[in-house]
């Protein structure tokens, strides 16, 4: 057991003191859930610790009026992607100095938060990242499976084949694109990329850069997995992939054009994959037998959840503790 003496026991005493001091300094005034975010009742739990006062609302706010009158004095609020945080609320509601957004984020251009607005007001923003990827790579994969199989109904070929039969070109490599590939290749499939970026660190003898066109020709199914609304399937490119060819979309927004996938749909030795997340506005698509479609969004899983949740936990912390 070790013994303290008079002067070490103060000592260590203004250093607790001084720890609980610092310890709870780190805190926010007030948090507000200004609406309905994606966290789990755990997560609540423990954003209580990082602040003096907790709000939560369970529904959407219907102004921006609502929306300031409920921010109030908060120096954070939680969001989701849909509740539009503006210069007015911005400008409205002083004591924010933190917007952590419980969703994933596409760039200023897309944000219902204006993050360049925050920014010039020196207002710190965060979001999450690849919370989602490992329910779409396994919505790829098993996607493919089903068809090569006819597990459900909708076979792509006479034959059923294996993975290692098919060729698989991913448009997008980005995390989500690299981690399709990769699982792909444990199949033994052969993988083309395109990407703006060229990548040759996750480049071997079964995972290849190709330029846009001659991937189209040489794939007989092509992953999208693009950054929002980047669109790089149009008429011309759906003629160069050409027909008995299956088509997986699990990005956000329009990465095609309608009329040509439309006509491309025609022909029923195609196959177009996608979810609610991806399929957009353009429902009509449902009509054609061969589109696959899953209605909820194919990244959700119980483990996103954890996953957001322990994000916006350590957006918070690293807040407070920067």
């Amino acid at each position: 057991m070790e013994c303290l003496n008079g002067g070490d026991f103060k000592r260590n005493k203004k250093l607790q003191e001084r720890k609980k001091k610092v310890e709870k300094l780190k805190q926010f005034k007030k948090i507000v859930m200004v609406e309905p975010v994606y966290l789990s009742e755990k997560g609540r739990k423990e954003i209580s610790k990082f602040c003096k006062e907790l709000v939560s609302f369970d529904a959407q706010p219907q102004s921006e009026n609502e929306l300031i009158e409920r921010i109030g004095d908060a120096d954070c609020i939680l969001v989701s992607p849909t509740t539009i945080v503006s210069k007015k609320v911005i400008d409205k509601c002083k004591n924010m100095k933190f917007i952590n957004m419980c969703c994933s984020y596409y760039g200023a251009k897309y944000a219902k938060v204006d993050t360049l607005y925050a920014e010039k007001k020196g207002i710190a923003y965060s979001y999450l990242k690849d919370y989602g990827d490992n329910g779409v790579v396994e919505y790829t994969i098993s996607s493919v499976v089903d068809l090569c199989h006819g597990i459900h109904g909708k076979k792509w070929k006479k034959d059923v084949n294996d993975l290692t039969a098919i060729k698989v070109g991913i448009l997008g490599f980005g995390s989500l694109g690299t981690k399709i590939a990769n699982a792909f290749n444990n199949f033994g499939t052969k993988v083309f990329y395109f990407s703006k970026t060229r990548k040759p660190q996750f480049e071997n003898d079964m995972i290849k850069y190709l330029p846009l066109d001659e991937l189209l020709k040489k794939s007989d199914v092509i992953s999208i997995n693009l950054n929002r609304d980047v669109c790089l399937i149009g008429g011309d490119k759906l003629q160069l992939f050409g027909n008995g060819k299956v088509l997986i979309n699990t990005s956000i927004g329009h990465c095609y054009e309608k009329e040509p996938l439309r006509n491309w749909l025609k022909n029923p030795k195609n196959f177009y994959v996608c979810d609610a997340c991806s399929i957009n506005d353009d429902v009509d698509l449902l009509e054609f037998e061969n589109v696959c479609y899953l209605d909820r969004s194919c990244g959700v899983t119980k483990q996103t959840l954890e996953r957001a949740t322990e994000q916006t936990i350590n957006n918070l912390k690293n807040f407070l503790k920067n």
